[in-house]
């Protein structure tokens, strides 16, 4: 199971998710508007934050070249690692979270160090 401190100097690696399944997952944060659409509820690997995509204010999408579908940015923390529960992933297991952000952050994430993350105000900013 996921260890309980904070203060670890080996990188989590889990027993039950293969380090191709964890990529797959990790190809599965991007590009993905319909997976997203259609998920009742979406993880972020980077800060953990889950939540139901149909009951967020307002969606930010980072837009990809086309044909591309658009890749959801995270509604807490802004990074661009959220999955969904369309996916198929097991995104409400920690243990798979955490997995995927040692995989992915190495150890320099939210979920990794423990810190709560405060919900980010995104702001259009209009450049002359």
């Amino acid at each position: 199971m996921i260890p309980k401190t904070t203060e670890r100097t080996e990188p989590f690696v889990s027993s039950r998710f293969s380090s191709d399944y964890i990529r797959k997952a990790h190809e599965a944060t991007f590009a993905n508007e319909s997976a997203i659409v259609h998920s009742e509820r979406c993880t972020c690997f980077y800060c953990g934050h889950s939540f139901d995509p149909s009951q967020e204010e307002k969606l930010h999408w980072i837009e990809e070249k086309p044909p591309r579908e658009r890749t959801l940015r995270c509604p807490m923390c802004a990074i661009d690692c959220v999955i969904g529960s369309a996916s198929s992933f097991p995104i409400e297991d920690p243990e798979f979270i955490l997995a995927c952000s040692e995989a992915w952050f190495g150890g320099i994430s939210r979920i990794s160090d423990g810190k709560p993350v405060e919900k980010l105000r995104y702001v259009d900013l209009i450049l002359d």
